[in-house]
């Protein structure tokens, strides 16, 4: 039996193997420009840094950038190898 082949609906982990960038493969894109990119996770896909369902994926693209937020919620932050913050929020 190969123990290597997994079910097409099983949800994807992202452990400390598998880099930020590569994460945002798994998410529904809802907005883009210079200075952001905000991603869906319509999977429930667990946060790297605290292991809950996140709701969205802020990447910040440059060195400075600010962020207004609408509702109150909860933040975890990660960055990739260039230092790159990613912000996860949990409404």
């Amino acid at each position: 039996m190969d123990d290597t082949a997994t079910s097409e609906a099983a949800e994807p982990e992202i452990d400390e193997e598998e880099s930020l960038d590569e994460l945002v493969n798994y998410l529904t894109p809802r907005r883009d420009n210079e200075m952001m990119a905000t991603y869906q996770n319509t999977t429930s896909i667990a946060c790297p840094a605290c292991g809950d369902p996140f709701d969205y994926l802020v990447v910040c693209k440059q060195d400075q950038t600010s962020l207004s937020l609408s509702d109150v919620m909860d933040l975890c932050v990660s960055a990739d190898h260039d230092g790159r913050p990613f912000l996860f929020t949990h409404e």
